[in-house]
């Protein structure tokens, strides 16, 4: 009962990022806690936005990391706890040539423990059908059921820990929970993690070609526009000064087009990049993560795996919409602009042309004004 009463209570005390308990908490405006260290590093490289790793509340700028000395008292306590005396030291059962040396591995299965020199020797002995388990003679008082004094050798799956035998099979309070042998749950979590890590990768691969294609699309529609713009103006010089005013709105017009695509490119860049960035982050958290399952002691605890297989999930759960892509249609901008040349011209040119001069002059800055949202359409939409 103790054990299971500090088990969740430890819950309680670890920190989202390095899942340890935490070491000099610190409290973010969204009440949430981290280790110091670990939010100072994982905003190290964040100069303007920065995100709570936990909720994901986004701050215009890093906020002050104010000491939760409520949670300093409890974790200190919390350590407190578990200052135990060292077990007694443990010899290797080969070693037959003089004193045997301390051991170094401890066979969680064969209850044997082993020096260096002899850990191959153990493994080549006979064993049962799901092999050896090594692990750190250190780390055997972690392995050992409090209840039970048995080996921790099954994962239970409702409550994500290691349990023994007698917990969920005869009496405990795994009984009756889906378990499996620890050693076949770490190899399918490490299946699961790799698979993550490739699904994460081709979503960053993904979010760059995107960007790419966003970023040659803009630099090709500002091309167009630069160069609409010199028609145009070949076109206006026809038209002398009385055309003057009509020329710099009509440039004003193409300015606007322009603006309004950047405005929507850059609006996808910014969404993009900001997924890239949680992808990334995901990506670097289940890298280490998946670092610690090199060590079979990372399966004493596993509700780490859950957590980050939840976040990567809501990030590649659902496919990336494709980029808005802008279309110039110059042709149709010219053929305007050509025509409205030669109502000017026709005005001018026919009854009463010169006395009309201020009429007509002011026809054109009247209907190039009012055909401003009429351009901008034609020239670019999406």
């Amino acid at each position: 009962m103790a054990e299971n009463w500090k088990n969740c209570f430890e819950e309680e005390l670890i920190c989202p990022i390095c899942l340890h308990v935490f070491v000099e908490p610190v409290q973010l405006p969204c009440k949430h806690n981290f280790c110091r260290g670990c939010i100072g590093e994982a905003w190290a490289k964040d100069s303007g936005l920065v995100r709570c790793p936990e909720c994901n509340q986004a701050y215009n700028q890093k906020p002050g990391l104010e000491k939760n000395l409520k949670l300093t008292n409890i974790v200190e306590k919390f350590n407190a706890l578990h200052v135990e005396k060292p077990p007694a030291a443990l010899h290797c059962v080969f070693c037959r040539r003089g004193p045997p040396l301390p051991a170094q591995k401890v066979c969680l299965r064969c209850e044997a423990p082993c020096c260096q020199s002899h850990v191959q020797t153990h493994l080549q002995q006979p064993s049962t059908a799901r092999g050896h388990l090594l692990v750190e003679a250190d780390d055997v008082r972690a392995w050992s059921c409090p209840q039970h004094n048995a080996y921790r050798l099954y994962h239970c799956e409702a409550e994500q820990v290691a349990v023994c035998q007698y917990c969920c099979y005869y009496s405990g309070a795994h009984q009756g929970h889906s378990v499996c042998d620890v050693e076949i749950r770490r190899n399918e979590i490490r299946k699961m993690l790799m698979k993550q890590q490739d699904r994460l990768e081709e979503r960053e691969q993904d979010i760059e070609d995107q960007l790419y294609k966003l970023e040659s699309d803009k630099r090709l529609v500002e091309e167009k526009v630069s160069q609409l713009k010199e028609e145009v103006r070949l076109q206006y010089e026809k038209l002398h000064q009385l055309l003057d005013e009509d020329l710099r709105q009509t440039v004003e017009v193409l300015d606007k087009a322009q603006a309004k695509f950047c405005s929507e490119n850059a609006a996808q860049a910014l969404h993009l990049g900001e997924r890239m960035q949680e992808a990334k982050k995901l990506l670097g958290s289940l890298q280490l993560l998946f670092d610690k399952t090199e060590d079979v002691s990372f399966m004493k605890n596993t509700k780490s795996v859950k957590i980050l297989m939840d976040r990567t999930q809501t990030c590649t759960g659902s496919s990336l919409s494709p980029p808005k892509i802008g279309h110039l249609n110059s042709k149709l901008f010219l053929n305007e602009v050509a025509k409205k040349e030669k109502q000017l011209r026709k005005m001018l040119e026919g009854e009463g042309g010169i006395l009309n001069g201020k009429e007509s002059a002011l026809w054109a800055g009247r209907n190039a004004r009012s055909d401003s949202l009429f351009f901008i359409s034609w020239l670019c939409h999406f």
